[in-house]
């Protein structure tokens, strides 16, 4: 991976958008003010690729306080193709991931997160160690522990693949394990299938197949017999039906004379009848004219009489109707009378309904002005009341605030004495486990100083087992590569797999162990320091329970100090709100309730009376106007005069209308009368001479019983034919079957003949669908037999090369562990990675210092004083000499493979002039090969050395970049 431009805007200080184009650049310097953002730019290039940075792992929000949002855009090559990987973070956090133009399709951060580090190959950790070294983790990867750094190379040097390639071998190993435990089943059910019982079942077969076919020659003369008979029992049958159907056609002939003479007499009665029924219904018609004329002239004399007893007179309706419209304005009195209510104690009665309105009206206006005055007074005396409950609230809640204070020093106390006391138990505890965890290191260390020397012996032989799969120009079958040539067989010691795999399992099981020792032993450490309390002895559960016995008591003191608070806070409330609307009844004017009270009584007396006085006289008034009846009786009375006289007025105009039409109808009917007369007469002239009615109808048919009689008729004669000529074509047929002085047989002797032969038949059947049967079992269990043969060969060949398989795969899968062939290989990269620092660091510490690998920890040789030691040793001086060494030489390596980019964000002010220059010297030289390595630096001298140099200046509107 090699950055080709970087883009970013509100990242960290760089408020307005900055560029930087790395295309045509190798070996730079990124050089500006402390504060100026020069390490923002590399933890911009981590925030895009990985969502992360250096700082921001901190807690460091790296928004400019500007900005609505920070976005940082990185341009890169991977191979021969280029992306472009964009994030935003601020309100929204987006990201996205394009491959040259085109936008991979990715909807969720995660996924695009995941698809950069598949890309790259590495996740934040190896990034952060190998590509790009942050300030402050300069030296981690030289001091490290030595496990995480040999995690990070088997990442950087791709040999992570090779976990892939045995969980490959170890699924393989699984899946023919499998394929071989399936097989063995299927074997052990297929030992049945022999050649010696294919034999048997062949020569079974053989004579059931000859038994088959001679039965099915003697089926077949029976079956030709069984033919010639039937047919003949059929001729025999046939003579016999059509015997006995000449014979009973001819009884038949005296009952078809029968039949003929009453189609005869039939045929003349339907002639007669349809007359006899057109003269009825003329006859009918009449009579019903004649009955209708009586009854018309019988209704117009019930109308005329009715009309008559009516009695209308028109002037009569019209009074009643004004009389009505004159007295509805009496509702209107009688109503303003019930609302004045009883008339007692009037004096002076007068009639005046204007006057009594307005006293009505004054009185319901005094009824609404007492009731708001006597709320209002009511008020008053709830605010009195309230007032006096507010103070009593507030002495009992300063009483309870006062012992909830002494509560929470006891309480105080109490829990200071718990944690010491506790901490005093966590303190014997870890005491405890540190020796224990002492003791497990020492074994652990003992096992794999063992475990070591047998993987030494391993090594010499490498992975020489698997020479057999490999194959020169064909691809290897676990990592996919080609094969350019086979491995030497070397000479080597016997070397036992079973001792390595039972100490590995001890390691195993200790490390584990040792790690939930430590595990524990970092909770307890966590736990003591959380308590912050010096330990001192103590009974942690008597006084845990003291403690909560007190917080107990401090909760209901709490909860009755949030009681008190709130009934305080509601009375407030509700003093406030009967405040204000004492305040608006204020604003009427009135500053006296009560006395207004008394003021409005005076006048309700006196208006009392007024509208008694003024209640008689409307009283009076309305007796007089109705005669003592009172307005609704007096309206109904009027009301049901004119319903009477306008319901006779209805029914006169009825009455005329209906003896009109009537007049009409009767003369119609009359008119019709004479018509239907001179109809029958000339009906009854047509009928002369006819058959009877009575006896026409007897005896006509319905056209389904003539056509059934006729269709008879015919079928009698059809039958007489066709029986006679079936007769004689049967006889014929019998003759020519039998020989000329052959007698011809009855018809029991031929069923009884075709029954013998049937069961002959059937008998020989049984037995030869029985032999057909019994041989196509014999035929399947010959071919599943044969199936069953075939399978087991092949079940016994493949389990054969299955056991030689499965070996070589189990011994690939433990060879690829990662402590067997993995490390070889690692051993092997470490070799030319410390080659390569050691050069570096020979010019740089003057071939005072090289580095040594101790297993996985590194040791570095001090060649003035001749003494080994640990790089944890080292000065803050050296460790900045040989982590720059083993870095260079790393990204040497890395820029072989698929990284082609460097940056080191560290302090070279902290170098003397002499260190200073050696530094810049090696650096100068570096060959970079078309990387891209970047040094962020303070010191202008070692700046101006380098090719190229980025140059970071502060302004007001944020930081500006660019190139020197």
């Amino acid at each position: 991976m090699r950055p080709l431009r970087l883009t970013l805007k509100g990242f960290g200080p760089y408020l307005e958008e900055q560029s930087v184009d790395f295309s045509d650049v190798e070996l730079f310097a990124i050089t500006g003010p402390t504060g100026s953002g020069k390490s923002t730019l590399l933890e911009a290039m981590a925030f895009a690729l990985y969502a992360k940075a250096p700082r921001v792992d901190r807690g460091v929000d790296l928004k400019h306080p500007a900005a609505k949002e920070a976005w940082v855009a990185l341009t890169f090559a991977l191979g021969d193709r280029v992306y472009r990987v964009e994030r935003t973070r601020g309100r929204r956090s987006e990201a996205r991931l394009y491959e040259g133009d085109r936008l991979i399709p990715l909807e969720r951060l995660r996924q695009v997160d995941e698809a950069l580090e598949d890309l790259l190959g590495l996740d934040y950790t190896a990034f952060t160690r190998a590509l790009l070294l942050p300030q402050g983790e300069f030296d981690r990867f030289l001091k490290g522990e030595a496990r995480e750094r040999r995690g990070l190379l088997l990442q950087l040097f791709e040999l992570e693949k090779l976990k892939k390639a045995r969980a490959k071998a170890e699924e393989k190993r699984k899946a023919l394990l499998l394929e071989k435990e399936a097989l063995e089943r299927e074997a052990k059910a297929l030992e049945w299938a022999t050649p010696e019982l294919k034999a048997e079942l062949q020569t079974g077969l053989e004579g059931v197949q000859r038994e088959a076919s001679r039965l099915k020659g003697e089926v077949g003369a029976v079956e030709e017999a069984l033919k010639g008979a039937e047919a003949l029992l059929g001729l025999l049958e046939d003579r016999h039906r059509l015997l006995a159907r000449l014979e009973a056609l001819e009884a038949e002939a005296p009952r078809m004379a029968e039949l003929r003479l009453c189609l005869e007499k039939s045929e003349e009665a339907a002639k007669a009848l349809p007359l006899w029924e057109d003269f009825r219904a003329k006859e009918k018609a009449l009579r019903e004219t004649l009955e209708g004329l009586a009854k018309l002239e019988g209704e117009r004399g019930r109308l005329e009489e009715e009309r008559a007893l009516l009695g209308f007179d028109p002037e009569a309706l019209e009074e009643a109707q004004t009389a009505l419209q004159e007295a509805q304005g009496l509702k209107a009195l009688e109503a303003l009378l019930r609302r004045a209510g009883p008339s007692e104690g009037a004096l002076a009665p007068r009639f005046d309904p204007e006057a009594l309105e307005g006293v009505l009206e004054r009185l319901v206006q005094i009824q609404v002005e007492r009731t708001a005055l006597q709320a209002w007074a009511a008020l008053l005396d709830r605010l009195e009341d309230l007032r006096a409950q507010l103070l009593a609230l507030g002495e009992e809640r300063r009483a309870v605030e006062a012992k909830g204070k002494e509560a929470r020093r006891l309480y105080d106390e109490l829990q200071g004495a718990y944690r010491a006391a506790l901490a005093w138990t966590l303190k014997d505890a870890l005491k405890a486990l540190e020796g224990e965890i002492s003791g497990l290191r020492e074994g652990l260390e003992e096992k794999e100083r063992a475990l070591e020397a047998l993987r030494l012996e391993e090594r010499r032989q490498g992975v020489l087992a698997y020479r057999d799969l490999l194959q020169v120009g064909a691809p290897c079958p676990l990592c996919g590569g080609v094969v350019h040539a086979l491995p030497e067989v070397p000479q080597g010691r016997a070397f036992d797999p079973k001792a390595k795999r039972a100490l590995e399992e001890e390691i195993k099981a200790l490390t584990a162990l040792l790690s939930r020792k430590e595990t524990e032993k970092d909770r307890l450490d966590q736990e003591l320091r959380a308590l912050e309390a010096e330990p001192r002895p103590g009974d942690p559960e008597a006084l845990k329970e003291r403690l909560a016995e007190k917080d107990r008591e401090l909760q209901e003191l709490r909860t009755l100090y949030g009681s008190l608070l709130r009934d305080e806070e509601k009375l407030l409330r509700e003093i406030a709100r009967l405040e204000g609307e004492e305040e608006k009844a204020r604003q009427g004017g009135v500053q006296d309730p009560r006395a207004r009270l008394r003021a409005l009584e005076e006048e309700e007396r006196h208006l009392k009376r007024e509208r008694a006085d003024l209640a008689l006289g409307l009283k009076a008034h309305l007796e007089e106007a109705t005669g003592g009846k009172g307005v609704e009786a007096h309206l109904k009375a009027l009301e049901g005069r004119v319903k009477a006289l306008r319901w006779a007025g209805r029914r006169f105009q009825e009455l005329s209308q209906k003896l009109l039409e009537l007049e009409g109808d009767l003369k119609a009917l009359s008119a019709r009368k004479e018509e239907q007369e001179k109809a029958l007469k000339e009906a009854e002239a047509r009928t002369q001479g006819l058959m009877p009615y009575e006896e026409a109808k007897a005896k006509v048919l319905a056209p389904e019983e003539r056509a059934a009689l006729e269709a008879r008729l015919r079928a009698h004669e059809r039958g007489l034919e066709e029986a006679r000529r079936g007769l004689e074509e049967t006889e014929r047929a019998l003759r020519a079957r039998l020989a000329p002085s052959e007698p011809l047989p009855t018809l029991e002797e031929a069923v009884k003949r075709v029954e013998e032969l049937r069961k002959k038949l059937d008998g020989l059947r049984a037995r030869w669908e029985a032999l057909v049967q019994e041989g196509g079992r014999l035929q399947e269990r010959l071919e599943a037999l044969e199936e069953a043969l075939k399978r087991r060969r092949e079940v016994e060949g493949r389990l054969a090369r299955l056991v030689q398989e499965l070996d070589l795969w189990a011994k690939l899968s433990q060879d690829l562990q990662e402590d067997n062939f993995p490390a070889y290989l690692l051993g092997q990269r470490q070799e030319a990675l410390l080659a390569r620092a050691n050069e570096l660091l020979h010019a740089l510490s003057g071939d005072r210092y090289r580095l040594l690998a101790d297993g996985d920890d590194y040791l570095v040789l001090d060649r003035w004083a001749e003494v080994e030691r640990p790089v944890r040793t080292l000065s803050g001086g050296e460790s900045f000499l040989v982590s720059l060494a083993l870095a260079l030489a790393l990204s040497e390596e890395l820029s072989k493979g698929r990284l082609g980019a460097f940056f080191l964000d560290e302090g070279f002010g902290t170098l003397d002039g002499e260190t200073l220059e050696m530094v810049a010297g090696v650096l100068e030289a570096l060959p970079t090969g078309g990387r891209l390595v970047g040094i962020v630096t303070h010191v202008e001298a070692l700046a101006e050395r380098l090719p190229a140099r980025l140059k970071v200046r502060k302004t007001p509107r944020g930081s500006w970049v660019e190139w020197a």
